[in-house]
């Protein structure tokens, strides 16, 4: 039984190291939608509640001829911590689990996601993503990196597992994005939220994040995201975005 119980509590700090790569503690943020006066920072603050409608409306128009890239998590360090502390049985349930998870997350995408082209990526190639390097990174439905798997999109987005935040950005243009640092708290873990290939997290109107964290129902997230991302489409074909607002399209 003391056997059981280390291991346990090993798993919990694993979980609990986990999410504390991803946010900030949050037990004591409620679930609240961004303050949009926290954008003091930006260039853009002055106009942000003007443009951040026809720029949603600009992205949701390019995702739709674009593509969806899917970042999966590896738990690699936690695996790795695991195994240097002996652990190899918990190493290899963490690791197993996590194969698990991705596959989940595939088949849901794969059978419930029809606005574009979806691809799924694993997180030690957010770089290459980040810079547009598309090439021998995605991951087949074996999480096998398949060479084969091609992604042409010149405009894409990133969804993942995670948490939104209390942004602290606001429209950040592209010649600045890849030094921009989001300081916001994190507010509520999600089963997916939408951001843009430098991992900035987008903003309403554009529906960026999936209430629900429950694998079970991982499925139900991604179709109700779909119809979501369908609903706003069609309420924003046709939008014409103004020269000046190209800079945060990206």
């Amino acid at each position: 039984m003391g056997r059981l119980l280390n291991k346990l509590m090993i798993a919990v700090l694993c979980v609990v190291a986990s999410k504390a790569a991803w946010a900030q503690d949050t037990s004591r943020v409620g679930p609240k939608p961004p303050v949009y006066a926290e954008y003091k920072g930006d260039t853009s603050y002055t106009r942000f509640n003007k443009n951040r409608g026809p720029v949603a409306r600009a992205q949701i128009n390019r995702l739709k001829n674009g593509a969806l890239l899917v970042r999966l998590k590896t738990n690699q360090k936690a695996i790795d911590r695991l195994k240097a502390a002996g652990n190899m049985d918990l190493a290899t349930q963490v690791e197993r689990e996590t194969q698990l998870t991705n596959k989940q997350i595939i088949k849901a995408y794969q059978a419930n996601f029809k606005f574009c082209p979806v691809y799924f990526f694993f997180s030690q190639y957010s770089d290459s993503v980040k810079h547009q390097h598309l090439d021998g990174i995605f991951t087949d439905t074996t999480l096998l990196v398949n060479p084969n798997i091609v992604c042409h999109a010149s405009f894409y987005l990133v969804a993942e597992q995670g948490y939104i935040c209390n942004s602290t950005l606001g429209l950040v243009p592209k010649e600045l994005a890849e030094t921009a640092h989001e300081e916001g708290a994190a507010t509520k873990e999600v089963s997916i939220v939408v951001k843009n290939r430098y991992f900035i997290q987008l903003h309403e109107p554009f529906p960026y994040y999936q209430k629900g964290y429950n694998m079970k129902k991982y499925a139900d997230f991604v179709k109700n995201l779909d119809e979501r991302f369908q609903k706003f489409y069609q309420e924003s074909r046709g939008a014409v975005l103004a020269p000046e607002l190209e800079v945060f399209v990206y």
